[in-house]
């Protein structure tokens, strides 16, 4: 009896603990694509299909994530460019990241409008943003998500 109740205690707790993780992602994945939707460079108008983000992508996304992760945690940005739009000629392949950043940090710890020229003026294919608690030892990050662009909003398809 004490095994069986020992054993249905571990997995209440087990439940419980990836509930709030899932939580905590649905709440990532709700930022990032929230943030992809209404932080959009208007010069993106004249391209057609392309999604080119403003430079407040990144502090949009940093206001909310500061209210869903405790402080300290570390933030890391990563962007996937179109690198087959003949339009632009200065798209990186593979992928690039920002610096990585400190939640409840100020200055260099944190996004800042004026220091993410790596992101802006190429076609978005991807964004990635990964969140690491602080004092978290389990996988390199605690939290990921990737929004993509969908393709059939892409030009000529």
């Amino acid at each position: 009896m004490f095994v069986f109740l020992a054993l249905m205690s571990l997995l209440f707790v087990w439940y419980t603990n990836a509930f709030q993780r899932d939580e905590d992602t649905l709440a990532l994945n709700d930022a990032i694509m929230s943030a992809a939707v209404s932080e959009v460079d208007q010069t993106s108008r004249l391209y057609e299909g392309a999604l080119l983000l403003a430079n407040t992508f990144e502090p949009a996304i940093w206001d909310r994530l500061g209210d869903v992760y405790p402080e300290g945690s570390s933030v890391q940005f990563d962007y996937m460019f179109d690198t087959e739009d003949d339009r632009f000629d200065n798209v990186e392949s593979g992928t690039v990241s920002s610096p990585t950043y400190i939640l409840g940090g100020k200055g260099a710890d944190a996004p800042r409008a004026d220091h993410v020229t790596y992101m802006t003026g190429r076609p978005v294919q991807a964004v990635r943003v990964k969140v690491k608690e602080k004092g978290d030892a389990v996988g390199e990050w605690t939290y990921t998500s990737t929004v993509a662009v969908d393709s059939a909003s892409r030009s000529g398809e």
